[in-house]
């Protein structure tokens, strides 16, 4: 047998008690599948500073709304030995910030700005293995591929664009030896806060419907929204309205804001002026009352309404409903 497949099954024998979850099992085989080996060195090609600028500008609206949740974020987590790190949607990093001495020792490993994080140039890791699986990750110590990276432990969230589509992650990373468990929490949190400003930027100028079950939770990062045009054909659904919903938004592109919410835009905009109270009641498709408010602006049903565009972030200006 070839010494690289030995390398790869001693790998897998050496990681951390008990056998890896199937997704790092799948990370694992897909990293070897690029020929990468358990003992070679990280990846440094970094990119140029001339080359960052434009991958930052390239991603300029992701880094607006993200960067000052990352500030956020990091006031949370000073001095955990830990950083923050934001990639684009080719796990290419384009922030980080962090305790000084971590990140340090973070770029020994090109952990930094410039560097590129996705499976077939790392192997397994939380920021490319969240872009290969296309959901939150957690990558403890010994479960990375790469051994030179085995001292780190990352919590990786993908970042959606406000159509569904991945357009980076956010990833908190430390030392392997300080992991806490409420960094995933944190992490997820911090995306979804990000996702629901680009949501909200984006389709500024059409009918938003937040809504959720209890009246406390409108105008936290748990309430639903919903954009539709000003005739009422759907737009788009953040994740808590998905959820709230029970369907993906696959399926809800085949609806409209009659046919999820039992009520036209004229009767809503009707109820909304006539009534005084600081929200309304709706019944959603699936028999769940909720407690809504709608926000459009006066344009909006004047000139019909088009989601603004994030073209910046790799997301299209509008899709069809």
């Amino acid at each position: 047998m070839r010494d690289d497949v030995h390398q790869a099954a001693g790998s897998q024998a050496t990681l951390s008690a008990g056998w890896p979850p199937p997704s790092i099992q799948k990370a694992h085989e897909r990293s070897e599948t690029f020929g990468l080996r358990v003992s070679e060195r990280p990846d440094y090609d970094v990119l140029s500073n001339a080359g960052l600028v434009l991958k930052r500008e390239q991603n300029r609206v992701l880094c607006v709304h993200a960067m000052p949740v990352m500030e956020t974020l990091h006031e949370q987590i000073v001095n955990t030995q830990s950083m923050i790190v934001l990639t684009d949607a080719e796990g290419l990093i384009l922030h980080s910030i962090g305790d000084d001495d971590f990140l340090r020792r973070a770029e020994k490993v090109a952990l930094r700005p410039g560097a590129n994080w996705a499976e077939n140039r790392q192997g397994t890791n939380a920021i490319g293995t969240a872009l290969a699986e296309l959901c939150p990750m957690v990558v403890h110590g010994d479960q990375h591929f790469l051994a030179a990276n085995r001292f780190l432990t990352c919590s990786s969230v993908p970042i959606l664009d406000p159509y569904g589509d991945a357009i980076g992650v956010l990833d908190v990373t430390g030392d392997h030896r300080s992991y806490h468990q409420h960094t995933m929490a944190l992490a997820k949190m911090s995306v979804q806060m990000i996702e629901n400003h680009l949501f909200t930027t984006t389709f500024q100028e059409t009918l938003q419907v937040s809504f959720h079950g209890r009246p406390e939770f409108l105008g936290t990062l748990m309430e639903g929204i919903v954009a539709f045009t000003a005739d009422g054909r759907f737009l788009s659904a953040n994740r808590s309205a998905q959820f709230q919903l029970g369907m993906p938004l696959a399926a809800l592109r085949a609806h409209t804001l009659s046919s999820l919410f039992d009520v036209t835009s004229a009767q809503l905009i009707d109820r909304m002026r006539m009534s005084t109270a600081p929200h309304q009641t709706l019944n959603l498709c699936n028999g769940a009352v909720v407690c809504a408010r709608v926000h459009f602006r006066r344009a909006t049903l004047a000139e019909g309404s088009r989601p603004t565009g994030v073209h910046d972030t790799g997301a299209p200006a509008a899709r069809a409903p």
